[in-house]
């Protein structure tokens, strides 16, 4: 008797991979009873493959044919297939293209909305391990932020210095945040705890952006033991507008925790540039604060946050031909608590920059990604100036004057990260016949060891030329600008008071 319906081979040929239980879909709908659709299944030739390392529910199988393992369509039916069906892998794919493809490996258990650890329910690292085995995300060392985890190169492209500026206005935000939180009483300046680059702060089983114990009346219970604190937990991600997907990783968070039953009351606040009306409702749903920087903060500073991050982006740019634009989001934003500080660093390198450009010939990059040719190693070059007879690179250091260049900096960009400049630039054809030039700049100062150390390798280094430049010297090159702007902001956002008289510039 000739078998009228197709193999599942044949059908994973016509219609791509999936999931098992989609092929017994297929079957029933042709009139196969349930029984001998799954027969079926399990009598596939060996061409047709499972996929290992990623279970799904209820026994279900990824099913592909030989040889379409790592194609994007490979690939596209099994982010699918993972959205629809599997909750815990879909939140943590959905928390990573949230954030553009791309986030800091010690964050990965704020975004997965995976627990740390908790009974019944994957781990975040377990979650991280099985996606890297199926090759839909892995780890990659990106020059200048550190280890990273990102998309395969199969999603697309990353840009890197994209997502450096939108790590430096999350913080910034994450601060703001913090600030209005302490003001409105959600929580107290002792006790709240917020995400940097070595610590997330964690909150039962799982990880924020911000946590802090409460003592509103809505969260705090009396027992027989006293007053038990509530909680207020947040998280910040700055993306132009969050969809229904994007926001369920939160929301799993916050559901998650809600079936701990010893666990006291708690508010969560999710934060964004925008939501869509169904991510919107479902947040206010389920009981989630949802606030943009605009209804947070006012208008004028959500507008000065979005012209930073356009600035940031745009930063080589703008240093050439407006440095106007860089002291007026100083003095926008300044009036927040803890914005100048986050601000210093990528801002300095701005106004280093356009110091160049105006007083030396040539060209300026910002932020620029190089490889040393011999090693494969990769380091991220902060400011960068081509001239007539040298390229010069910089190392900025956007600190306030009372803080000193330790030796630990010092030795690892003199150690580490110069020779991969110049590797890189050795065997570049442009680069072939200039001196080569490396400095570091600070409007601060530096430690007395650190300074020995630089005088000791300066007679030693015969390849290449090194500097050091401390606030005197920059702000020296600035009053050679034609325009004060330059070193009226280098004044007003680095120096104290008390330095300004000492170097006789008041």
């Amino acid at each position: 008797m000739v078998d009228k319906h197709k193999s599942v081979e044949d059908i994973i040929r016509s219609e791509g991979p999936m999931l098992s239980s989609d092929i017994i879909a297929i079957y029933k709908k042709q009139g196969v009873s349930p029984s001998a659709a799954r027969q079926r299944v399990r009598r596939r030739n060996s061409l047709v493959k499972s996929l290992n390392g990623l279970p799904f529910p209820k026994n279900t199988n990824f099913l592909y044919v030989e040889g379409e393992f790592g194609s994007p369509k490979f690939f596209e039916a099994l982010v699918k297939a993972l959205l629809e069906s599997s909750p815990a892998y879909a939140c943590a794919i959905s928390g990573l293209e949230a954030r553009g493809g791309i986030c800091l490996k010690t964050d990965w258990d704020i975004i997965s909305a995976a627990p740390v650890l908790q009974q019944g329910h994957l781990a975040s690292q377990e979650i991280l391990k099985r996606l890297m085995a199926v090759k839909l995300i892995k780890e990659l060392n990106v020059a200048g932020i550190g280890e990273c985890i990102v998309f395969d190169d199969r999603f697309g492209s990353l840009n890197f210095a994209e997502f450096r500026s939108r790590l430096a206005l999350e913080h910034i935000v994450i601060d703001m945040v913090k600030n209005w939180a302490i003001r409105m009483c959600f929580t107290s300046n002792d006790t709240v705890q917020v995400r940097n680059t070595t610590k997330q702060p964690k909150f039962s089983t799982h990880n924020f952006d911000i946590v802090g114990p409460s003592y509103l009346y809505a969260l705090k219970k009396r027992g027989s033991t006293g007053v038990q604190n509530g909680f207020f937990v947040a998280d910040v991600i700055w993306n132009n507008e969050l969809s229904l997907a994007q926001v369920s990783g939160f929301l799993k968070k916050i559901t998650n925790l809600s079936y701990l039953k010893k666990l006291g009351s708690f508010q969560p606040m999710l934060v964004s540039n925008g939501f869509t009306k169904d991510a919107l409702m479902k947040c206010r749903a389920t009981g989630v604060i949802t606030v943009t920087p605009d209804t947070l903060l006012g208008r004028d500073v959500a507008q000065a946050l979005s012209q930073l991050l356009e600035t940031l982006n745009k930063a080589a740019e703008i240093a050439i031909g407006n440095p106007e634009k860089i002291e007026l989001l100083f003095d926008r934003l300044s009036a927040i608590d803890g914005i100048s500080g986050n601000l210093q660093g990528a801002l300095f390198e701005m106004l280093a920059g356009h110091i160049l450009k105006d007083l030396y010939a040539g060209s300026i990059d910002i932020g620029v990604i190089v490889t040393d040719h011999e090693t494969s190693r990769k380091a991220d070059i902060d400011l960068r100036h081509v001239g007539g007879d040298a390229v010069t690179c910089i190392e900025c250091k956007g600190y306030p004057s009372h803080k000193k260049v330790t030796i630990e900096e010092v030795k690892y960009w003199l150690e580490k990260q110069v020779p991969i400049f110049y590797g890189s630039q050795k065997y570049e054809q442009r680069f072939a016949d200039k001196r080569k030039v490396y400095e570091i700049w600070t409007m601060g100062y530096y430690e007395d060891d650190a300074l020995e150390y630089l005088n000791e390798r300066k007679d030693v280094i015969k390849k290449y030329d090194i500097f050091w430049r401390d606030n005197e010297y920059v702000l020296s090159q600035s009053k050679k600008l034609e325009t004060k702007t330059v070193y009226n902001t280098l004044r007003k956002y680095y120096l104290e008071h008390a330095t300004d008289k000492k170097l006789g510039l008041v």
